[in-house]
């Protein structure tokens, strides 16, 4: 909800925002939005439900693991770190910060264990590569 005009909330955001803002002004201009849709009471019972639904997938998606190919990019492609100098737009850094805006800690979790893999991996190779292949060919 970042960047997001406060009428552009959903009702689902906008209870969210109620209950859970850490900003009083935010949870004040939520609530006063949310007056101004003027929801009946069969509405406003409805919304209930649907945030429920929405906080139960919230914590659901918290939880999820990295999908396998999710697992190998970062493990592949582990020398592109979020905020390099070089690229300026990536799969890594938009992902990673992707699951970092919307608190997906288990996913943080295993991307800087796949970047480590990764860099042990591309470690090994490079060194292979210097040792035995180098000498062989004369280089």
């Amino acid at each position: 909800m970042q960047n997001k005009k406060i009428y552009r909330y959903t009702n689902v955001e906008l209870l969210d925002q109620i209950k859970n803002g850490s900003s009083k002004t935010l949870v004040n201009q939520a609530q006063e939005e949310l007056d101004k849709r003027d929801l009946s009471h069969l509405e406003l019972n409805k919304l209930e439900e649907e945030y429920v639904k929405f906080k139960a997938y919230q914590e659901k998606r918290k939880n999820e693991p990295l999908t396998r190919e999710e697992w190998f990019n970062f493990f592949f492609w582990s020398f592109l770190q979020p905020n390099s100098r070089w690229i300026k737009d990536n799969f890594s850094e938009s992902e990673y910060k992707r699951f970092r805006t919307h608190g997906f800690d288990k996913k943080l979790r295993q991307v800087r264990e796949a970047k480590i893999y990764g860099f042990i991996f591309w470690f090994i190779i490079a060194t292979a590569l210097i040792f035995f292949v180098l000498p062989k060919l004369g280089l």
